[in-house]
């Protein structure tokens, strides 16, 4: 297929290359429109991640979901514009992807049986289909000949069954997505429709059969008198992620209404308690599907929750045990205070106790005794027997599990001991990362600046260093608060030495905001004015949360947490998103002219969409110097400058007028691009004379070489192709050469300009004297420049039509008032001058041409 697409681009090439432009125009416009939201989701994505937003996982896989199509896009694209190059690219792309999806994507959620699993068929491996606090139970069964109720568990292949059988899966998504956890009426609105969604949906008839066959085989008589108890063992629970007390647990239960509270359990998956929990501990809702653990219940006496690891002294060897009268659950839904009972393990009979006041436990009974008791044999919520059998079970699980255990357990009327609930011992709590705020109401300092947009939250301090062109990189100090019209991502070779960021241009999507980003250097952008407002070499404090620039270093702001910030925190889900980040984020291809600049250096998707654009953009731009003959369908442009130019329409440039002429006027061109440019070119004050302006050099080579042709041949002329809203042209001025490429796209709010001049008659340094001129006026027209010798490559992008025909106008004017300056500068203070000139709209600088 490569080898056909080859060919078939090579055909057409040769039989057919208007064919071949009007594809490459369409393909590079379509690279541009999906490199522009590349970088606004890549932008998206390093925000929830450096501002530590906490959204839930599906808001990350849908941004990066469309994040991938529009990289792929952008690789399609380049390939169609240079079909015959970095053909590995895609190979590249896939990789990342692959890794990036891995991380992503939970496991494959099974909605198959089984649907049901007694407690004895469970596993070790049965973590997935039964949950973790059930899987947990199971093995402590079946490893300790710890006595625990009886049971099943309902698996999550059936919660999963329930989602597909009722279409839920996407309604889910959706809401989640668009679930702002911050907001408590967001968060109680998304659950709330979320609960009702669960508790309404219809139970498939295959998992009602196999829970009613499962509680007849395993309690076959005596169930319409029994009661039961059914708790969650979501996938996850119990393990790095405890989701204590996150999930709804029914009890006495009836044997007719399983079913009901089966839904009520899966239902509170989607509390607001539940959602705010997962989402703060970076789990995925696909990646904790509902099990339900269903068990006999226990008339308890006593019940409680032991720790074989005391958290307020780890170094002794005891365990903790708290206990209450009557069921557990009144003590971890806090509404019952606990005795609290310490049994050493290596002197099981040194036994210590605290016992709560009896009014702050709900009493069992009417009529309750409120004396308090002087030893441990007169508790009334855990026997000694008891306490010593507790530490002994607790001893055992920690062998087994080989970690310290958190237990539930309870105590029946007959003095028998069960084991509810086992999982591991948090002796670090996890918190949820809370947004940090902060304020400062009594600063004194004067506040030079106020406005923008944060590109990276912060607080920086240093002196005012002001760029007015890529030359001042060179000597920014360390330390600087960097300040400049342009937002250029070639600040980035400086980035390490800067403590802050303002420009007057640019968005949180640009190159150097996510670059800032990836750097923690706060960034303020868009900040018009801030070139008047902040003077060069003065001391200043930036606070770009707070959108501010202080006079003076504030102490109080340098001090704070803000101004330091801990931006990979300990949070599994920023940990998870690191990786993803890492994946996109980091940009390593920088220099389009380094050794690197390649596919096979690129370490990111960033670096992709770099390597893309660049290759896209130098293919465009000098898509006219391949052109050796004159392109079938191109138009002779009829105007008053002595210059002869073809015009290929690719789409709208031209009037439909011209169809079938040969030949076109300034009055029928459409493109907005050519139309300014030819506007400056054709401004009063510049003086164009009789002299022919064409490629004298290649005139020159071919008649020294023998042969004869007119100077007004195709090809020693400038030419352009053109659309509705872009222009490619190739201006060729006696012995110096411009390319001109513009792109005015109001879709896409690209509006982009990139310019090439160099060569010329005169001597170097009259020509680089020329350069030098060229480049102080576009660095005043906001371009950003870069400059070689007598070579001179700018850019310039901004989101208003308008303005860019401004700056292609004055293109026009400027490539009419220099066509052969280098003829008659004579040292840099004409330079001087004649840029004071060019600005005061003076643009004919020579006494007499020649």
């Amino acid at each position: 297929m490569l080898l056909k697409n080859i060919f078939k681009y090579w055909t057409r090439q040769l039989f057919a290359p208007d064919m071949v432009l009007q594809d490459k125009y369409t393909s590079f416009k379509s690279l541009l429109s999906h490199d522009k939201r590349a970088h606004e989701l890549m932008a998206e994505l390093e925000e929830i991640y450096y501002r530590q937003t906490v959204v839930d996982f599906k808001v990350i896989e849908d941004k990066y979901d469309d994040f991938s199509t529009r990289v792929h896009a952008i690789v399609k694209d380049l390939q169609s514009i240079c079909p015959t190059r970095y053909l590995d690219l895609m190979d590249y792309y896939k990789r990342f992807d692959d890794y990036t999806r891995f991380l992503l994507s939970p496991k494959n959620s099974e909605s198959k049986a089984p649907f049901v699993m007694p407690m004895p068929e469970i596993s070790k491996g049965s973590g997935m289909p039964a949950g973790g606090k059930a899987m947990h139970l199971a093995m402590a069964r079946q490893q300790t000949a710890i006595p625990s109720p009886d049971g099943f568990v309902i698996t999550s292949n059936a919660f999963n069954a329930i989602l597909d059988a009722n279409a839920l899966r996407k309604i889910i998504d959706t809401r989640l997505a668009g679930l702002d956890i911050d907001s408590t009426m967001s968060l109680n609105d998304v659950s709330k429709k979320l609960t009702d969604l669960v508790l309404n949906a219809t139970i498939p008839s295959e998992i009602e059969s196999a829970v009613i066959e499962t509680v007849n085989a395993i309690w076959p008589i005596g169930t319409e008198d029994m009661r039961f108890a059914l708790r969650s063992s979501a996938v996850s629970e119990d393990s790095r992620a405890s989701f204590a007390g996150q999930y709804r647990t029914v009890l006495h239960v009836s044997y007719d209404n399983i079913l009901d509270a089966y839904k009520k359990v899966i239902a509170s998956k989607y509390s607001p308690e539940a959602i705010y929990y997962r989402i703060n501990f970076g789990l995925s809702d696909s990646e904790t599907p509902m099990a339900v653990l269903c068990m006999e219940m226990i008339n308890a006496k006593n019940g409680g929750v032991m720790y074989t690891r005391d958290l307020e002294n780890p170094e002794s060897d005891d365990v903790v045990i708290h206990a209450v009268r009557g069921f557990g659950d009144l003590l971890v839904s806090g509404r019952a205070s606990p005795d609290i009972i310490r049994v050493s393990k290596k002197e099981p009979g040194v036994i210590n106790f605290k016992i709560k006041e009896r009014s702050s436990q709900s009493s069992p009974s009417a009529g309750h005794d409120e004396r308090e008791p002087k030893n441990l044999d007169d508790l009334e919520s855990l026997s000694p027997e008891a306490a010593l059998s507790l530490m002994h079970l607790g001893v055992a699980l920690e062998s087994y599990f080989k970690a310290p255990q958190d237990i539930e357990w309870c105590v029946d009327r007959q003095d028998k001991l069960f084991l509810l609930q086992t999982r591991f011992l948090r002796t670090e709590n996890f918190q949820a990362i809370e947004p940090m705020e902060c304020h400062f109401d009594d600063i004194q300092n004067r506040v030079l600046f106020s406005g923008g947009e944060a590109a990276c939250d912060g607080i920086g301090a240093g002196m005012v260093y002001k760029i007015n062109s890529q030359t001042d990189l060179d000597a920014v100090p360390r330390g600087a608060v960097l300040v400049s019209r342009n937002a250029s991502p070639s600040f980035v070779r400086v980035m390490k030495q800067l403590h802050a960021i303002v420009t007057e241009k640019g968005s949180m999507a640009g190159h150097l905001a996510s670059v800032a980003r990836e750097f923690g250097v706060p960034a303020l952008m868009n900040a018009k004015n801030a070139l008047d407002c902040l003077s060069q070499g003065t001391e200043v404090t930036v606070h770009t949360t707070e959108h501010k620039v202080y006079k003076g270093r504030v102490q109080s702001l340098m001090e704070s947490p803000c101004a330091k910030r801990n931006l990979i925190e300990k949070s599994p889900f920023m940990k998870r998103l690191k990786y993803v980040i890492d994946f996109i984020s980091p940009l390593r291809l920088i220099d389009p002219a380094s050794d690197i600049f390649k596919p096979d250096s690129c370490r990111s998707m960033h670096d992709i969409i770099r390597f893309c654009h660049e290759k896209a953009v130098q293919e465009m731009f000098h898509i006219s110097d391949r052109r050796i003959r004159k392109i079938r369908g191109s138009k002779k442009l009829k105007f008053e400058i002595p210059m002869p130019m073809y015009i290929l329409d690719v789409g709208g440039g031209l009037s439909e007028k011209t169809r079938n002429r040969t030949s076109v006027g300034i009055d029928e061109i459409k493109s907005p691009p050519l139309v300014a440019v030819l506007k400056g070119l054709n401004h009063p004050n510049i003086q164009w004379g009789n002299i022919l302006h064409f490629d004298w050099a290649e005139h020159d080579k071919t008649v020294m070489s023998g042969g004869i042709i007119s100077p007004d041949s195709a090809m020693f002329a400038s030419h352009a192709i053109v659309s509705s809203d872009y222009a490619n042209l190739n201006l060729k001025f006696g012995y110096h050469f411009v390319i001109v490429d513009a792109l005015f796209d109001e879709q896409t709010k690209v509006n982009a300009i990139s310019f090439r001049f160099n060569g010329g008659g005169a001597d170097l340094s009259k020509r680089i004297l020329r350069a030098d001129f060229l480049a102080r006026i576009l660095e005043a027209l906001d371009f950003d420049v870069f400059q070689k010798s007598d070579m001179v490559d700018a850019e310039f992008t901004c989101p208003d039509r308008e303005t860019a025909a401004e700056k292609l106008d004055m293109i026009g004017r400027l490539l009419g008032a220099t066509r052969l300056m280098d003829m008659y500068l004579k040292d840099a203070s004409m330079v001087d001058r004649f840029v004071d000139e060019f600005m005061n709209e003076k643009y004919h600088f020579g006494k007499r041409e020649h």
